[in-house]
Formats: structure tokens, C-alpha cells, sequence
């Protein structure tokens, strides 16, 4: 009876069903494990230093939990749904059990989970519904639970499919992320994570060789990954030394152009974070997202620095706004405007216009990177360089006083532009200029204006929750009574609040209280987030349309330069009134801030015309805060998003040298692999021979199909003498594998190979010099 023999590939041979010591063989073993741990511990630690909530120390356990989980599961032959499913309801079990023993020690078990549950809930809750929340457990956990399945898809990835690429960046993108939203340094650990990626590559890699080696029985050293480590972290050592102080790769520029498909959505994900987080007491909650998003929550303690934020040169002093907020939901303000709307550089912004309003230059000069928002009095008219705003059409006609820039004078949809971003990059030092309106309705003309309020301002600066403390509307009534216009209304309930003590250390509002009324009637005391809300929300009860803004106060004024600086502390929330002839007027409730300056009766329209003209930007307008390298017109490129690319920007030199490195790494692991997928192939004679009938048609050999494979070899020899005995060498292993069933040996191949590679250089200099002798 015949039997069979059929020869396995080696490739095919590793697939084979194996024991768990061959599985921790192949991935490399114990020193894998070590390595792939100490990578995701060093974003883990990175996290923790970051201090963005206290109680992160459980994230590393957390990451280890995954870690631990991943390697034995990688260990047995399951594959799979399974093990996937296995890890989510471990890492729900272990995370929740974590969190209870080291949050809530007091609570037992059962009580813990159902706290654990209600938290949640409340929080998806405010998620689907745009309300903001400010528990911060929600965001250790998820950290938890990120860290877990970093942890365990890493380990899987690399233990068990052996692919370190899908390890290594989704931690990588953590490391990166996590580097530049904090403040905090955390460059050693971002060191660290790379020099461990090189060890970890390396040493798969070689895990790889190994078990082609074993399988193969090739001998080589024991020790031999010790060698391997041992270079490598020295490799590992220089790489990061020269990328670290390698010069700039790139121009200026480079990262910018980027689609700005991405940029909304960016911003979208920015203010979500903003909403959702909002309690998070590390002060890189200012960098974490846009300082002026689409969202502002009454909240506890805040702590402003002297860090300077941008230089202004203004005619006049103005407070410089950011962002509008038309929602108030009890906890907060939302902007709910749905457009995005593009401009272009000094494009009139398509806002109802006002009068009686002079137009202004100011001059801003950012001190800070990673700025996108633009700073303007009200109401910016055109800014000099390319902007997206947040806005809201309406069908509307507008009131008595607005006149429109175009010719039509039906009364087009009315556009309310609530926050500006700059689609310019604006580094350090950058300068853009912006054209506003500003009021010059006297208190005389706002007392005796009319009351009749379009419909596109009553639909939303009116609005108030529902759930709103009726002791809120009664104290309105009671200070508002009394007076009979808007505006004396309005600067009643101003005075009013400037008696509150000004406290910017009160603690947050109980969940379920109301923000104003618990600064009206609980603290009675805060900062300027509190006091305007209370007066928006007052103005709201008894009718009159109001909204919140936020920016910054004029700042400081530097004599010597005539400018202003504005810092960090001068961040700032305050009201503005609508009045139908005049517009949005503004007030300032905040007892710690001077009263605001009306203007004396406005000049005639005659005297001020009210098109908007272009500046003409002369030396004198500028003075000293420009250069040429920052001139508005000289800033190109779309942002998207604005400050992650400007801090790869300034790390530019290190992230493009890496980068370089680890594509280099790449292609060296393809070509090694691909060498040993040449050893392991059953039909590599045949391929070979393949290869050499094209090389046959570029050298001018004759190579007619009624020739055998020996033939062929010796027609070959012929035309190029040097290329005979490697070309036989083939030719005869072909001719055995081929006619008589004869499985190559090992060695035959690795000599075959090594003589092909020889032949390459021959065959491409005997190529070029056909090609030079047809011309």
C-alpha cells in the first residue's frame, strides 16, 4: 500500500494548531509581554501625571487588567467573537469593581453599582439632550475602560497575530494627544514610548525568525534575542537623540494644508467635550478644547493666570468678543446655531446693521499658539483674514433701525454670526485686523425706544426653562417694576446685581439647582458667569430679549506702546440688550468691573455714512506689532484643526524624523519578511525561472518555448558569461522540482536566493548598457 508524502510550506506550517508555550514562543515570549506592558504603562502614567481628575491612579491598574487578560486569552485556541465578548464583560466587571473599592470604599457592592448606574445614566442623559455635566467619575471610568482595551488589543495584536503596527499606534495617538492638551511635561514618558516601540519591534521581529529558524533547523545562538536587545536600544538611543535635535524637515506651512472638510467636525467634537466634561480640574481644560465654544456651564472654583493671550491696538476701549449664547438651560448656555457660514478676507459678515454705529480698526497681535477664535468688539463688520462663523439664518423681517449693505431692500433672511474661527493658521505673533460697528445710541434714544421686537429676536432671546424657580421671575418683577422703558429696566436689574459680592472660588451648583437661582438665593456671590446669567435670565421673565457673551475685558493698557495686552484673567461674560431701533447693547452686571461709558448723542448720518469701507492698513496703523513675516496676507493654509497643528508644527523636527524612522523600520520588517515568504514558498523555482525569461527579453536572449530549461540556461550563459553558473544552478533545480517531483532541500534554496540577489546588479548594468547602445 503507497503512501502519501506531502510537503507542508513552512507558512503553512506555523498556522498549524499549536500548545500555549509554542503561542508564547512565537510572540516572543515572557520579554514580549514586558516590553508591550511597559508601552501602554507609559501612556497610562502620562495620563495620570496630566492630573486631569483626581483618581486616575487606577487607570495603570486598569491597563494592566487588559494587559493580563489579552495574554492569557492569546494563549489558548480560541479566535474570534468570542474572546472580544469575554474582554468587554471582564473589562465592564473588573472596571466597575475598581472604581467602587477605590472611589466609594464606603459603599458595599451592590450599593456601589447602582451609584455607578445612575451617574452613567445621568450622564448619557445630558449627552442625548445638549445639557452640560460636570461628574467626573464618568470621565475616569471611560479613561479606565480605554485603557483596558488599549491594553488587551495590543498584547492580542502582537501575541497572537504578531503585528506590532496595530499595537503601537492607537497607544501612540493616546501618547501624542494626551502630550499636547496638558500643560503638565510629559516628554519623558513620550521618550520612553518610543524607545520601547523600537525594542518591541525588534524583538517580534526576531520572535518571527525564530520560529522559522526552529521550524527550518537552522541553528543559531540561544541568547541570540540579547543581542538583538542590546543593539537595539542602543539603535533606539540614537534615533531618538538625532530626531530630537535634528533641524526643521519642513517649511512653514506643510501641516496646514490640511482638507478642511475635517474642521467642523473637529470643533463639533471639541464642544461636545467641553459640555461634557466641564468639571475637569486641571487647568489644561482652557487648551483641552476652544476657551469659546459652542457651550458655557455655571461651575465651581476657576483659577486665571497672568498668561497673555493677545495685543491690541484700538482707538477706544472695547471689550472683545468671542461667542454668543441664546439657550440657557439651568446649568448653562448653549449656542445653538446650526450654520457654518465661509468668508473670505475682508467679506462684509451679512449682519443686520445698526444705527447709529462709527466703524473702528483694531489691530490684534496673538501671543499665544493654537488660537483660532477671533477676538472683535461689537459687532465685527469684516476681519483680514479667511473665517467660518457659527451662524443662524431666519426668515424675518429685522427692526425699524437696520439697514441693509446690499441693494435689496425687501429685507433679506437675517444671519446672526455668534462666534468667528479663523481658517488661517495663527501662531505666535500672528496680526489680523478687524473692522467693527460700534454703537453710539445714547441712553437718551435706548430709554424712549419702542418695544416692538421682530419675530426672529422673540423666538430665541426670550426663551427660559420651564423648570426656572418662579422666585427668579418675582425678584425681576420687583426690581423692574417700577420703571417703565427696557432700558431703565435693564439697568435697574444691572445696579441690582453689582450689589452681589464678586467671589470666583464658589462651588458649583448641586445638580438639581438651578444656576441663577442659586447665585440669586443660595451664595448669593460669584463671578461674572453668574452675574450675567442672572441678568440675561431676569431681562428674559419679564420680556425683554437679552443674550450672554463671553470674551475678554479690554485688558491692560501698556502707555509706552499705546496698545492693550490682554491676559488670561481678563477672560469675561456679560449681557447684551436688544433694542429694535438700535440693536444689541451692552451691560455689565459683574460688581468687580467698571460701569460701562454710553456714548454722547451720535453723529448725524451724513456725518458718519454707514457702507463700510476697506481700511487702508499704513505703517501707523500697525506700528510696531508687525512684521513681515506676520502680516495677515502672508498666513495661508486652512485650519483643521487649529491647535493640534500647530503644536506638530513645534515639534515638527522629532515627529518627521520618527516618522522617517519608523517607515524605514517598516520597510526593513517588509523586506525581511519577504525574504523569509521567498524561503517559504513551494513554487519558488518556478517563479525564479519566470523572472528570468523577462530578464531573457530585455538582454536580447533567445528563448524560443521548444527549448528545455537546460537549453535556455546555456543560450543564457552565452549573451552574459558572468551569469552561466547561477543561471544552471536554477535551471537544474527547476528542471527537478518540476519533471521529477523533487522538493528542494533548505539549503538549495537559501543558495538559489543568494545567488539570484547576486545577479540583480549584473543584470541591471547589462540592461542600462543595451538601452545606451540602441540610442
Amino acid at each position: 500500500m503507497a503512501t502519501e508524502v506531502r510537503f507542508i510550506p513552512a507558512a503553512e506550517a506555523i498556522r498549524v494548531p499549536i500548545t500555549p508555550q509554542e503561542r508564547l514562543e512565537q510572540g516572543g515570549g515572557w520579554l514580549t509581554l514586558i516590553l508591550t506592558a511597559l508601552m501602554l504603562l507609559s501612556v497610562a502614567w502620562a495620563v495620570q501625571t496630566a492630573e486631569w481628575a483626581e483618581g486616575l491612579a487606577i487607570v495603570p491598574v486598569a491597563v494592566l487588567g487588559g494587559v493580563l487578560l489579552g495574554f492569557l486569552l492569546a494563549l489558548t485556541r480560541w479566535d474570534g467573537l468570542f474572546p472580544v465578548i469575554y474582554s468587554l464583560l471582564a473589562s465592564i466587571a473588573a472596571i466597575a469593581t475598581l472604581t467602587i473599592r477605590a472611589l466609594f470604599p464606603e459603599l458595599d457592592l451592590h450599593r456601589g453599582v447602582l451609584e455607578l448606574l445612575w451617574r452613567n445614566f445621568n450622564w448619557f442623559y445630558a449627552l442625548v439632550n445638549g445639557e452640560p455635566s460636570a461628574d467626573n467619575l464618568i470621565f475616569i471610568m471611560q479613561v479606565c475602560f480605554l485603557g483596558w482595551w488599549l491594553g488587551f488589543l495590543a498584547i492580542w495584536a502582537v501575541m497572537r497575530h504578531h503585528r506590532v503596527w496595530l499595537a503601537v499606534l492607537p497607544v501612540g495617538i493616546a501618547q501624542v494627544v494626551n502630550a499636547y492638551y496638558t500643560p503638565v511635561s510629559v516628554t519623558g514618558y513620550l521618550v520612553f514610548y518610543l524607545a520601547i516601540v523600537l525594542l518591541l519591534a525588534i524583538r517580534v521581529e526576531l520572535a518571527r525568525n525564530e520560529a522559522f529558524w526552529r521550524l527550518t533547523r537552522i541553528r543559531y545562538a540561544p541568547d541570540i534575542h540579547m543581542d538583538f536587545l542590546r543593539d537595539g536600544l542602543i539603535f533606539s538611543v540614537v534615533v531618538i537623540a538625532l530626531a530630537w535635535l535634528a533641524p526643521s524637515l519642513a517649511g512653514p506651512g506643510v501641516l496646514e494644508r490640511l482638507p478642511e472638510i475635517i474642521e467642523e467636525p473637529w470643533h463639533q467634537v471639541q464642544d461636545t467635550w467641553r459640555r461634557m466634561f466641564t468639571a475637569l480640574n486641571n487647568p489644561a481644560t482652557a487648551r483641552l478644547i476652544t476657551p469659546f465654544g459652542k457651550s458655557m456651564t455655571l461651575g465651581g472654583p476657576v483659577s486665571l493666570t497672568d498668561r497673555p493671550i493677545f495685543e491690541a491696538q484700538t482707538p477706544e476701549r472695547v471689550y472683545w468678543r468671542a461667542a454668543v449664547f441664546d439657550t440657557y438651560t439651568g446649568r448653562g448656555w448653549l449656542n445653538t446655531d446650526q450654520e457654518t457660514l465661509t468668508f473670505n478676507r475682508n467679506q462684509p459678515l451679512p449682519e443686520p446693521r445698526f444705527w447709529p454705529a462709527r466703524e473702528i480698526t483694531v489691530t490684534l497681535r496673538v501671543l499665544e499658539a493654537r488660537q483660532d477664535v477671533i477676538f472683535a468688539p461689537p459687532q465685527p463688520v469684516r476681519v483680514t483674514v479667511p473665517t467660518t462663523g457659527d451662524a443662524s439664518i431666519a426668515e424675518k423681517n429685522v427692526g425699524a433701525g437696520w439697514r441693509p449693505d446690499s441693494q435689496d431692500t425687501a429685507g433679506p433672511p437675517v444671519i446672526t454670526v455668534s462666534l468667528l474661527r479663523s481658517r488661517t493658521a495663527l501662531t505666535q505673533n500672528s496680526i489680523y485686523q478687524v473692522v467693527s460697528a460700534v454703537s453710539m445710541a445714547p441712553p437718551e434714544s435706548l430709554r424712549t425706544d419702542n418695544t416692538e421686537y421682530p419675530a426672529w429676536v422673540t423666538e430665541r432671546y426670550l426663551q427660559i426653562p420651564d423648570k426656572l424657580p418662579a422666585r427668579v421671575h418675582r425678584l425681576a418683577l420687583q426690581i423692574t417694576e417700577p420703571f417703565g422703558n427696557p432700558f431703565d429696566k435693564a439697568t435697574a436689574l444691572e445696579a441690582y446685581l453689582r450689589t452681589y459680592p464678586y467671589d470666583d472660588q464658589i462651588a458649583a451648583p448641586p445638580e438639581d439647582v438651578d444656576g441663577v437661582d442659586y447665585f440669586l438665593f443660595r451664595v448669593r456671590r460669584g463671578y461674572c458667569d453668574y452675574y450675567a446669567s442672572a441678568m440675561a435670565v431676569m431681562l428674559r421673565s419679564v420680556g425683554i430679549p437679552a443674550r450672554v457673551v463671553t470674551g475678554y475685558t479690554p485688558g491692560q493698557y501698556v502707555a509706552e506702546a499705546d496698545l492693550y495686552q490682554v491676559q488670561e484673567r481678563n477672560s469675561h461674560a456679560w449681557v447684551e440688550v436688544f433694542f429694535p431701533t438700535y440693536g444689541w447693547i451692552q451691560f455689565e452686571p459683574t460688581a468687580s468691573e467698571p460701569l460701562l461709558v454710553r456714548p454722547t448723542p451720535p453723529p448725524t448720518p451724513e456725518a458718519e455714512p454707514l457702507t463700510a469701507q476697506t481700511p487702508e492698513t499704513g505703517e501707523e496703523d500697525l506700528r510696531d506689532l508687525r512684521t513681515d513675516r506676520n502680516r495677515p496676507e502672508n498666513l495661508q493654509g486652512p485650519l483643521a484643526p487649529a491647535g493640534l497643528l500647530q503644536w506638530a508644527r513645534a515639534h515638527w523636527p522629532g515627529l518627521s524624523l520618527g516618522a522617517i524612522v519608523l517607515l524605514l523600520a517598516a520597510a526593513a520588517l517588509w523586506w525581511t519578511r519577504r525574504r523569509r515568504a521567498w524561503l517559504t514558498d513551494p513554487d519558488l523555482a518556478l517563479r525564479l525561472f519566470g523572472l528570468l525569461a523577462r530578464w531573457a527579453v530585455r538582454l536580447r536572449v533567445a528563448w524560443p518555448a521548444s527549448h528545455t530549461p537546460l537549453e535556455h540556461a546555456v543560450a543564457f550563459s552565452l549573451v552574459v558569461p558572468e551569469a552561466g553558473p547561477p543561471v544552471s544552478r536554477l535551471a537544474d533545480l527547476f528542471t527537478a522540482q518540476q519533471y521529477g517531483r523533487q522538493q528542494p532541500a533548505t539549503e538549495a534554496l537559501q543558495d538559489i536566493v543568494a545567488s539570484w540577489r547576486a545577479l540583480q546588479p549584473l543584470f541591471w548594468q547589462r540592461w542600462l548598457g543595451t538601452i545606451l547602445s540602441r540610442k
